[in-house]
């Protein structure tokens, strides 16, 4: 009798994701071809109650993430019998740090480990990443790694003196958090001091040949104002000059990380963690008539550039939607930004833009297709031919005293069609040199000088990226963990601090000049990029820092 062959047990390739959301629409693109399993996550981390970090050598400690050694096991037991291992975390430091730890736990199988980056999750580009899977990068690895032992030293060593001084358990120092809380705390003191100042205009009503205002120059002297008024008030205007000119803006870019936080903060009241979280969901895949989409691309981008398959899609919903005119001549990719912008990163934009936010109505959640709606405009605009105007200025005289009077009429809409916002226009009818005009009212106006406005989330995150502090994607959680320590409040749509953290700066600030500069902090992201550009080592940036912050420790205890 033949003796039966035991049967093979068929075995898979498996794909490590972090969130479980991803995994479920990978696993529907992928229709079984592999495992897909999620992390949830990171599954390392320093350790919670010690500092984790020799501060002689630098060497790291990382431990297994509380609660996390089940999901560790599971994905060890299932990797066993997979074939070889992919690993799709998302294409950013965060996401290579997950990758490596996740590498370190299952390369004990002597299973083939690869990674595959995914900058949209949809099944074209999901295929081609598996197709082509690379190697992890131990450079992004490492710069991932000097950025949570900065932020480790800082928050660890730091905090205990805080809390000794002010009383306080529960109070925090941050690396880039202090640099944040201090922009808001100055911003208030400056509108706290600040002593308004009287200022004056004249205003020319006038409504014939068509309603338009025409206005002085601004006077500082209360007399000046007065006299000129006087002498103009009952004056005829004369139009000494009178021009026009016709002009083009083209389209804004389309949106990356930051201009998304600003943007929907601006327009739709969204936090910066909010909008985070909502573009996490549009990015990882929604539910729509029963199969998952991932409707935009990869969100955490500090990149306004398209790639060309970007840039054809949107061309070409345009040319079947629109009149040609709408469209612009050429595709418009927006090239790279300055600073560290990693090639395959994209703007964002909508993978599918004959998904129309009007047709997600009913579909989705309401706050999804705001934020897709504005992500969509944005990036459709782009491809879009320029907003056309004439602009025109005329200046009056009366009596000796001068006038301006500016007008803007846009003669063609172009990429303000689907990006309508701030777009504003004022009459200006046409005038003749010579004409003489009786306005019907004229009016003299005191104002006032005004304090700068406090910061909003959408301001604060743009001022931030224009100093250099922190990188976009951070700035969510920096906003929510100032209002979690109750170092920030909102005033209306504004930020203000509160009295504890103005303390806790103050003390910061007395105690570590250098740690909480500005432009030191600017600097230390830019260090940052250089380890991920092969440029420094981790070992060179933490040592360095650590030797600044090392005195200013001491001297803060009292040891100097």
């Amino acid at each position: 009798m033949a003796k039966r062959t035991k049967k093979r047990k068929e075995t898979k390739p498996l794909l490590l994701v972090e969130s479980p959301t991803k995994a479920r629409t990978l696993a529907q693109y992928l229709r079984g071809k592999f495992v897909v399993l999620a992390s949830k996550g990171h599954i390392k981390d320093l350790p919670p109650k010690e500092l984790g970090v020799d501060l002689e050598t630098f060497k790291v400690k990382y431990q297994t993430i509380k609660g996390k050694g089940k999901t560790l096991a599971f994905i060890k037991k299932v990797a066993k019998d997979s074939d070889y291992i992919l690993i799709g975390s998302d294409p950013d430091r965060e996401g290579e740090a997950i990758a490596h730890h996740l590498a370190e736990e299952l390369k004990r199988l002597k299973k083939p480990i690869k990674r595959v980056l995914f900058y949209e999750i949809t099944p074209e580009a999901v295929r081609e990443a598996v197709e082509n899977p690379t190697e992890i990068d131990e450079r992004k690895v490492e710069a991932q790694k000097a950025r949570r032992v900065l932020d480790r030293l800082v928050g660890y060593l730091i905090s205990p003196i805080l809390w000794k001084k002010l009383k306080g358990w529960g109070l925090s120092a941050g690396r880039v958090q202090t640099a944040a809380l201090r922009l808001i705390v100055e911003r208030e003191r400056e509108i706290r001091n600040f002593v308004p100042k009287p200022f004056w205009y004249i205003y020319a009503h006038f409504g014939e040949p068509g309603e338009f205002i025409a206005k002085s120059s601004k006077y500082s002297e209360k007399e000046k104002a007065h006299k000129d008024f006087t002498k103009a008030k009952d004056s005829d205007f004369v139009v000494t000059e009178f021009s026009k000119k016709e002009s083009k803006t083209n389209p804004p870019p389309p949106l990356k990380t930051s201009t998304l936080q600003q943007e929907a903060n601006s327009l739709l009241g969204f936090s910066a963690e909010k909008t985070m979280q909502l573009a996490q969901r549009l990015f990882e895949g929604v539910e729509i008539d029963g199969k998952r989409v991932g409707l935009i691309t990869y969100h955490r981008t500090d990149s306004t550039r398209l790639s060309r398959k970007g840039i054809n899609l949107l061309r070409k919903y345009l040319k079947e939607n629109l009149p040609m005119e709408y469209v612009s001549s050429r595709g418009r990719s927006y090239g790279r930004d300055r600073g560290n912008v990693q090639g395959a990163h994209e703007a964002i934009r909508p993978t599918y833009p004959e998904i129309t936010p009007e047709s997600l109505k009913g579909k989705i959640d309401e706050d999804l297709i705001k934020l897709y709606d504005i992500i969509w405009r944005r990036a459709l605009a782009s491809q879009m031919a320029p907003l056309r105007y004439e602009s025109r200025k005329a200046v009056l005289m009366a009596n000796g005293v001068r006038f301006v009077a500016e007008g803007k009429k846009i003669t063609f809409e172009g990429w303000s069609k689907l990006w309508p916002y701030n777009i504003k226009e004022s009459e200006l009818p046409d005038l003749t040199v010579g004409q003489t005009l009786k306005p019907a009212k004229v009016e003299l106006i005191e104002d006032k000088t005004k304090p700068p406005p406090r910061y909003t989330q959408a301001t604060l995150v743009r001022e931030l990226e224009r100093r250099g502090i922190g990188r976009p994607s951070t700035y969510a959680t920096i906003i929510s963990t100032l209002f979690r320590r109750k170092y920030i409040y909102r005033r209306g749509k504004a930020l203000a601090p509160t009295e504890r953290g103005e303390k806790v700066l103050d003390e910061l600030i007395k105690d570590f000049p250098d740690i909480f500069n500005y432009d030191f902090t600017a600097r230390m992201e830019e260090d940052l990029d250089k380890i991920e550009e092969g440029q420094e080592s981790y070992e060179e940036l933490v040592k360095r820092f650590y030797g600044e912050l090392e005195p200013q420790l001491r001297r803060a205890k009292g040891e100097t």
